[in-house]
């Protein structure tokens, strides 16, 4: 993300990047991206340490564990609750020692009980 988009966006150039394929775990296919007036970053290392600095404003949305656990279900299927219990203990450890949520300009409640 750094080398491919944030740099030459930083810059005033177009930036192209690899999208990643969650199925085959591997990079896939490349996407341009012309200079935009806003670029939004959404993912567990958008807002890490190493681009804060860079970043006009951070969000973090606060979600119960079990449903961000029953909302990628949903989506994924029920055969990808081995991957998801991976990824969320990954995901607690990384956000555990990064901190991210003391790091954000604002907190959004991610949880909606009409669902």
């Amino acid at each position: 993300m750094e080398a491919q988009v944030q740099e030459p966006l930083g810059k005033g150039r177009p930036a192209r990047y690899q999208r990643y394929d969650w199925t085959s775990r591997a990079l896939s296919e490349w996407h341009e991206l012309a200079s935009p007036d806003v670029l939004i970053l959404e993912g567990v290392s958008s807002a890490r340490a190493a681009v804060r600095d860079r970043l006009s404003l951070s969000i973090w949305v606060e979600t119960p564990r079990d449903t961000r656990l029953r909302r990628g279900l949903d989506r994924d299927g029920a055969e990808a609750l081995p991957l998801w219990q991976r990824w969320m203990t990954a995901e607690d450890a990384h956000f555990a020692a990064v901190r991210t949520p003391d790091h954000a300009d604002v907190i959004v409640d991610g949880w909606h009980p009409q669902e």
